[in-house]
């Protein structure tokens, strides 16, 4: 049955026309200039397959559901909570909550979350899929994945200058596709993070071959995300692009020591996304940009 209602994909494209208002221009008061490189501010990364408890949790609640609840359900983790509290900190579902927007599952609005297309699509189906049935859903993903933009209306997104007009996720499969499927942390950090558009993703990958060529990763630049516990906050980008490790084997899995790697069995479904046209826009709400994404899976109606 699953299959039978993931086969019309071939038949569907990604609705591309969606447009909306511009975004409100930065304000020179606010404290804190504008964004023009990544953030390292994502926490938390998740697995599809076994779920993430914290994806479980958000999977579960009701379509409109008060954010209280999701929060409130939400697996403890001392690590993050302040003595002598025992119910979720507060940021553990921020953290969640900023990476399921930024993968185009769900977004909040009025106090209530409420699931994209896609995330209505994974909550229908998480409890059947494994390893061998994921391609089913990863077609869909890859397609909203490659419209998610760095600058979008989210509370993450709106902290980026105008001037970075990249799809992150497309960003990031383009080079590993040009780079031999694989791609470290290393490499993440000191190129691709600096990404602000098509042209610069060019000298990145470039930069990239170079630096392998000559041993010399030191001639990548500067880390972008710096300090302790700095690759506690890149692994998020790539769980994200590889929809929960789905598209892509971590580290630990891959047969390139060191590197993040692309399953060869998904070659096909990012090349298909990325044929995809994708032209950077504006949304007047996160609600709007979060439904552009869902729609982006082109998902059949009967599965949404």
């Amino acid at each position: 049955m699953l299959i039978k209602h993931f086969l019309p994909l071939l038949r569907f494209r990604p609705p591309w026309h969606h447009r909306g208002p511009a975004l409100s221009a930065y304000n020179p008061s606010d404290p804190m200039p504008p964004l023009t490189e990544w953030s390292g501010g994502l926490h938390l990364s998740y697995r599809l397959v076994p779920v993430s408890d914290h994806l479980r949790t958000f999977l579960s609640a009701e379509n409109g559901a008060p954010w209280q609840d999701v929060h409130a359900a939400l697996p403890y983790d001392s690590e993050r909570a302040s003595p002598p509290e025992t119910a979720p900190d507060p940021r553990r579902y921020r953290d969640a909550k900023q990476l399921y927007e930024t993968a185009g599952f769900l977004y909040q609005d009025e106090g209530r979350v409420w699931f994209t297309d896609l995330g209505a699509a994974l909550k229908r189906f998480l409890p059947r899929l494994s390893k061998t049935n994921a391609i089913l859903v990863a077609r869909h993903a890859a397609l909203a994945l490659a419209a998610c933009q760095l600058r979008n209306p989210t509370d993450a997104g709106t902290k980026y200058d105008p001037s970075v007009r990249v799809f992150p996720f497309r960003a990031i499969w383009t080079a590993m596709l040009d780079l031999g499927l694989i791609l470290s942390s290393d490499e993440l950090n000191r190129a691709l993070f600096k990404v602000t558009d098509d042209d610069s993703l060019a000298r990145a990958i470039r930069a990239i071959h170079e630096a392998r060529r000559s041993g010399r990763i030191d001639d990548l630049g500067s880390e972008t995300i710096q300090g302790k516990g700095k690759n506690d906050r890149i692994i998020p980008w790539m769980s994200l692009a590889s929809f929960g490790w789905t598209l892509i084997m971590d580290k630990r899995e891959s047969p390139a020591e060191g590197y993040y790697h692309v399953r060869p069995e998904f070659i096909t479904i990012l090349e298909g996304a990325l044929a995809a046209p994708a032209r950077h826009r504006e949304f007047s709400s996160v609600r709007a940009y979060a439904e552009y994404l869902g729609e982006a899976a082109s998902l059949p109606k009967d599965v949404r």
